[in-house]
């Protein structure tokens, strides 16, 4: 995974002022999907479990950026920004192949299995904590 400041040194990633009201905004739209999830069969709907999850966490992730005053479109800046963040490389990676599989999945048409939708499932319950304490201190701080 690149690192977040290549991404800065290419512009791909912009710093500018913080956004902590959009950043809100994106913070309650990922906890709405996240709380959507009970209302979905994770049996019959693998591919929206999945879909919501992933965006879920791509939503938390710009929110985190935006209070810091980054500005980016990229899908991946924001995963490598976790490095930054305290969290492993092995948790980066396996978040990049889910934002692999899910764009394979939005824009191609491709199939997610139950056991991918269950297998994010399971990544999200084991970084949510670390999530949202940097949810919260980027709210209060």
């Amino acid at each position: 995974m690149e690192s977040f400041e290549s991404f800065v040194k290419k512009n791909i990633v912009r710093k500018g002022f913080l956004d902590k009201q959009r950043a809100k905004k994106l913070v309650k739209d990922g906890k709405k999907r996240i709380i959507d999830l009970d209302l979905l069969d994770v049996n019959k709907l693998p591919k929206f479990v999945f879909e919501n999850i992933y965006d879920a966490i791509r939503d938390f992730l710009y929110a985190i950026l935006l209070s810091e005053g980054y500005h980016t479109k990229s899908h991946k800046a924001p995963i490598s920004y976790l490095l930054n963040k305290g969290f492993d490389v092995y948790i980066v990676n396996k978040l990049d192949k889910f934002r692999y599989k899910r764009n394979g999945s939005k824009y191609y048409g491709d199939d997610i299995s139950i056991e991918e939708a269950k297998d994010i499932k399971a990544f999200y319950l084991e970084i949510k904590d670390k999530i949202n304490k940097i949810l919260k201190e980027i709210e209060y701080g």
